[in-house]
């Protein structure tokens, strides 16, 4: 590597370079951008302009040629008459399937047919520094902005509580209409749904395997199930001789309890410190999400409480959220 400059390795031209490098490397830039225009082209008919929002709009995905579209829950606050725009520039209306906020998607059903969906990923690993396309339509035509995988995780839950099979983050700048637009791979595959509302000042993709998970579950049920309890917490840092006591320095605080929730009927009360619910220690509110996904609905949940300075046992029946 001894005498190699930045430029050799990024393979940028410098100018004592040899014409004919400067010719290949000139070459090589035109075929890049060739085909990131043919991506953008080829794919550019899946994304839709959702008016879900009075100021501003956001994008959306094709599903199905018969006029599902994915698109972001927290950019849509009509239920109804949509205003959806189309490829082309034709404008039709839809209305909301379901919702799942869990992972900041929305399944509409438009009054359109032969649609174009794209082409959805298989599962598998992304390696941070791939190039991405994210492609969006906060007009009349289809935007583009280039960019790179940034962060990737195995297995990841929202803040509000969706489970992940991957964490999918680029470094595309958050822009109008970035939230609910598709996020192409460089061979064009569909990588996911580009989302501004799982993680603040992150640009996330919901996986395409996560996006056909809601989307077949919406379109079946109307609504992703989820656990509740009807709590408020905070975390609080327990005292000395507690820590010693539990082995823990931090639990849940109960600020707030719902009236007639599962919490209030299993004896749950303003002020009691949250340890452990189950096997998994609470020091921070995502940490009771596991114990209110799909499954654990109408099943006991042992709660380790700690009140006035005492130990005790609750048990609390795990309720069903209601849809959003």
């Amino acid at each position: 590597m001894c005498g190699a400059s930045p430029s050799d390795y990024l393979g940028l031209v410098t100018p004592d370079a040899p014409s004919g490098r400067e010719e290949a490397v000139s070459t090589s830039l035109v075929g890049l951008s060739g085909e990131l225009a043919g991506l953008v082209q080829a794919n550019a008919a899946s994304v839709v302009r959702i008016e879900g929002r009075r100021r501003s709009a956001s994008s959306g995905v094709v599903w199905s040629a018969d006029g599902l579209i994915v698109a972001s829950h927290h950019a849509v606050d009509a239920e109804e008459q949509v205003p959806v725009g189309l490829d082309g520039g034709r404008s039709v209306t839809a209305k909301v399937v379901g919702r799942d906020p869990g992972s900041d998607l929305a399944l509409l059903r438009a009054d359109a047919s032969g649609l174009t969906p794209p082409r959805w990923a298989e599962s598998g690993t992304r390696k941070p520094g791939e190039l991405v396309l994210a492609l969006s339509r906060p007009g009349r035509s289809v935007r583009a902005r280039l960019g790179v995988v940034s962060a990737v995780a195995a297995e990841w839950r929202s803040p509000s509580g969706g489970r992940f099979e991957s964490y999918l983050e680029t470094d595309v700048t958050l822009h109008p209409g970035f939230s609910g637009g598709l996020l192409l791979a460089a061979d064009g595959a569909a990588l996911g749904v580009n989302s501004a509302g799982l993680l603040r000042g992150a640009s996330v993709a919901v996986p395409a395997a996560v996006v056909k998970h809601v989307a077949e579950t919406l379109l079946a049920h109307g609504s992703i199930r989820r656990g509740y309890l009807g709590i408020g917490t905070q975390p609080v840092a327990l005292t000395p001789d507690v820590r010693s006591s539990t082995g823990q320095g931090a639990a849940l605080i109960v600020l707030s309890v719902q009236p007639d929730s599962p919490a209030a009927r299993g004896g749950l009360r303003l002020g009691d410190v949250l340890l452990r619910a189950g096997e998994d220690t609470l020091t921070h509110p995502g940490a009771l999400v596991p114990s209110l996904d799909a499954e654990k609905v109408g099943r006991e949940l042992r709660l380790r409480v700690l009140r006035a300075g005492e130990e005790r046992e609750l048990v609390v029946v795990v309720g069903e959220r209601a849809a959003a």
